[in-house]
């Protein structure tokens, strides 16, 4: 690989992490927070791809990714059917009024 690129891998996933992070702890919305969790999953994957790079490994990295994606996947769904019924029930979509859907 040249050298350019194994300086921005670790750059660019800790950028992932740290905008997933804002977008998470700054947002209300939950649609909002649900796509900053998606992209620090993606950061925190291309860290381990950055990882397997470095050791030597990419056969373990690529199927620990591969496992990740499918967890990813499903958690997706299930947090996206989640935010559908919080705008059913509040349009405004705000995580503070979730307190209220406790039957």
């Amino acid at each position: 690989m040249t050298p350019w690129i194994e300086r921005i891998f670790p750059f660019l996933s800790l950028v992932l992490l740290g905008i997933g992070g804002w977008c998470l702890a700054s947002r209300r919305r939950a649609i909002k927070q649900v796509i900053g969790l998606n992209i620090m999953m993606h950061g925190a994957l291309l860290a381990i791809l950055d990882g397997g790079v470095q050791q030597g490994s990419m056969e373990l990295a690529q199927s620990v990714i591969i496992s990740a994606l499918v967890v990813e996947a499903i958690s997706l769904a299930i947090t996206l059917a989640l935010v559908v019924n919080v705008y059913r029930f509040h349009p405004e979509g705000l995580v503070d009024d979730l307190n209220r859907l406790k039957g």
